[in-house]
C-alpha cells in the first residue's frame, strides 16, 4: 500500500474512515489515497475524513442538531484561533499547521455542516439544480477540503475539479440508494425529473423498476458520467502519486453505475463492485498510465 502495515493500522485507528452513503464515498477515496507516498498528506487526509464522519454521524446516526450546532460554533472558534473542546479539532491542527495556514477560512467545513443540516430540513428536491446544490454541500465540500493537501500549489485552479467530482460521486450514491433513501423518507431524484419521466417512486418500490424508471436512471447516470469525465480531463494537474489513486477512486465509484444498470433494482438491492471487477478495472487503467 506504499507504507508499512503497522503505520497504516495506527493511522486508521486514530482517524477511522467513514462508511455508508456519504461516508462510503469517503471510504472509497480514503482507501485509494493510502497509496499516496507522502505520510503527512496521508495523515491530513484521514483528519479530513474524521471531521466528515463526525459531522455525518451527528445527523445520520443520532439526529443531533444541537451537536451539529456545537460543531459549527467550535469550528468558528477554531478558525479564529480560540480554544475548542472537541477532539476533532486537535486533529485538525495537523492540517492547519502543515497545509492550510493561519488565514484559511474553513469555508468547505462550514458548507459540510450546512449539508448535514439540509438532511434534517429537506426530504426532496424540485430541480436538478437544487440537487446539485445539496451535492456541493455534502460531497464537493470534501474535495475542496482536500485540495490544499493534494495540490498545495494548484488548489485554487482545481476548485471546479473538486466540485464536479463531488457531483458525480454523490449522484452515484443517490442512484444506487433510491430504495434505502425512500425508506428513510428521502427522495433525491429531482421531482421535476420524476414528473417528466412519469415515475412514481412508491410504485417502483412496490412493483420493481419499470421501463420509465430505467430511462430516468440512464438519464441521470449520463449526467453523472459527464461530471466524472470533467474530473478525468483535469487530473493531469495533480502530481503522479496523487493522480493515480484519485483516478482509481473515481473509476471504481463510477463502476457502481454499471452494476446498478445490470437490473436497475435499486429498491431491494445494494449494488457494489466485486473485488474481481475492481482488479480488472485497475489493471485496465494501469495499461494507460
Amino acid at each position: 500500500m506504499g507504507f508499512l502495515h503497522s503505520e497504516r493500522t495506527r493511522e486508521r485507528a486514530e482517524f477511522p474512515p467513514p462508511n455508508g452513503g456519504l461516508r462510503e464515498m469517503v471510504l472509497f477515496s480514503s482507501a485509494a489515497c493510502t497509496k499516496i507516498e507522502n505520510k503527512k498528506q496521508r495523515q491530513a487526509i484521514y483528519v479530513v475524513y474524521a471531521f466528515c464522519r463526525y459531522a455525518d454521524d451527528l445527523i445520520d446516526e443520532h439526529q443531533d442538531i444541537e451537536g451539529l450546532n456545537t460543531l459549527e460554533l467550535e469550528l468558528e472558534a477554531f478558525k479564529n484561533h480560540k480554544k475548542t473542546s472537541l477532539k476533532v479539532f486537535k486533529a485538525l491542527h495537523i492540517i492547519k499547521d502543515r497545509f492550510y495556514g493561519d488565514d484559511y477560512n474553513y469555508q468547505p467545513y462550514f458548507e459540510m455542516i450546512q449539508g448535514q443540516r439540509m438532511d434534517i430540513t429537506i426530504s426532496s428536491y424540485e430541480t436538478m439544480d437544487d440537487v446539485l446544490a445539496y451535492c456541493y454541500y455534502v460531497a464537493s465540500s470534501v474535495g475542496l477540503m482536500l485540495l490544499p493537501i493534494l495540490a498545495p500549489s494548484k488548489h485554487q485552479e482545481l476548485k471546479e475539479f473538486a466540485i464536479q467530482l463531488g457531483y458525480a460521486m454523490q449522484i452515484t450514491n443517490f442512484l444506487r440508494d433510491v430504495g434505502e433513501d425512500y425508506l428513510k423518507g428521502r427522495i433525491y431524484i429531482p421531482q421535476a425529473d420524476l414528473k417528466k419521466f412519469q415515475v412514481d417512486i412508491d410504485h417502483e418500490f412496490k412493483m420493481g423498476p419499470t421501463d420509465s424508471f430505467k430511462t430516468l436512471f440512464n438519464h441521470l447516470a449520463t449526467q453523472a458520467r459527464q461530471y466524472y469525465q470533467y474530473a478525468y480531463d483535469h487530473m493531469e494537474a495533480f502530481s503522479q502519486d496523487v493522480r493515480t489513486p484519485l483516478l482509481y477512486a473515481a473509476k471504481l465509484y463510477e463502476a457502481i453505475l454499471d452494476e446498478c444498470m445490470t437490473d436497475y433494482d435499486v429498491f431491494t438491492k445494494k449494488h457494489f463492485v466485486s473485488h474481481a471487477k475492481k482488479i480488472d478495472i485497475i489493471k485496465g487503467l494501469q495499461k494507460n498510465l
